[in-house]
């Protein structure tokens, strides 16, 4: 009994179907020769973004060119792009695939969704590469934070940005603040950077919660934090940690306001909503009921002419004219 037990688990894991690769076959010209699975950069903070998987594959081409490619899978796009800020090089520039993507001294990083992709090497075709990009699997495409659009653009130093999800992050970048301060049991969020002013590099956290309800009860203890000058507005908290200024710390923060959007109830306008569209539609509906009923009188009745000549037993031959009763009245 136990050689058969061992038997049959045998033959369930033959008979279980193979992970699905996350990389293709073939970037045009480039043909994948290895595939393997390859473990989270940072696991602590990959975790923390999310992280499902991540493959890396050697592509060859018949002249002697070869790239190597890594995929790496989180669960949403949130963590992708928090991904995408913390691992891109310092030095590079911006290219045009996918989403967003950085070309470094080595490599170009490209952010996807919830994919994460480093291509370095020879470069295949752009189509290619979008191509492969396009057909990633388990792909979930949403719009970047809305916290991003409130963080102010002006003064912010290269390469400084980063997005928080959790405790690992923050302690990175801004140990003053504790996670319970944070409040990520809320849900919470930060966008962080640092700020060239007059008085010198500032950092500001830009937290976002919610509710305005969760923000204006987190907002007390950031301001119980020594050396932490805090400011709500809606469900943002915008945070500056050791300023070297309080008073740059001030104009900082001032340019930190949320303005809700209210979105009224619209109804699309259809087509049928038009009197002179809605009569148009009956007319040219009325015209095709007609064209169809003619049609298929004159196709019935063609059909049993033709059986009548060809098959006059059949079942859809015409039956014999009944006879005409005559009453001779005039006689």
């Amino acid at each position: 009994m136990r050689r058969f037990g061992l038997l049959v688990l045998l033959c369930a894991a033959l008979a279980a179907p193979a992970p699905a690769a996350l990389l293709p076959e073939a970037l045009g010209e480039f043909v994948r020769k290895s595939v393997e699975p390859i473990e989270a950069p940072d696991p602590d903070l990959s975790a923390e973004f999310g992280f499902e998987e991540a493959e890396k594959a050697v592509y060859e081409t018949l002249d002697g060119r070869s790239a190597v490619i890594r995929a790496t899978r989180y669960y949403d796009d949130t963590g992708a792009f928090s991904a995408f800020q913390w691992f891109k090089p310092e030095q590079g520039d911006w290219e045009t695939y996918g989403k967003r993507a950085w070309k470094g001294p080595a490599s170009i990083l490209i952010q996807l969704g919830n994919y994460l992709v480093e291509m370095s090497g020879d470069a295949p075709v752009d189509e290619h590469v979008e191509l492969m990009l396009t057909y990633l699997p388990k792909i979930r495409v949403t719009v970047d934070p809305p916290v991003l659009a409130y963080a102010p653009k002006q003064g912010i130093g290269d390469g400084s940005e980063r997005y928080i999800l959790g405790p690992v992050a923050l302690d990175r970048l801004a140990p003053e603040i504790s996670p319970s301060t944070a409040g990520f049991h809320f849900g919470a969020e930060a966008h962080y950077a640092e700020y060239a002013t007059p008085a010198g590099p500032t950092r500001m956290l830009l937290f976002s919660y919610p509710t305005p309800q969760m923000a204006r009860e987190q907002v007390e203890a950031f301001r119980g934090i020594g050396n932490v000058v805090a400011k709500r507005t809606g469900p943002l908290i915008a945070a500056v940690v050791a300023p070297p200024s309080p008073d740059e710390a001030q104009r900082l923060l001032a340019k930190v306001r949320y303005e809700a959007e209210v979105t009224l109830d619209f109804k699309e306008p259809v087509r049928h909503d038009d009197p002179y569209l809605l009569l148009i539609d009956i007319a040219m509906l009325v015209g095709i009921l007609v064209a169809l009923f003619v049609v298929g009188g004159l196709l019935m009745a063609g059909g049993r002419i033709m059986a009548g000549k060809v098959a006059p037993n059949s079942l859809f031959a015409p039956g014999e004219a009944e006879a005409v009763t005559r009453l001779h009245i005039d006689d």
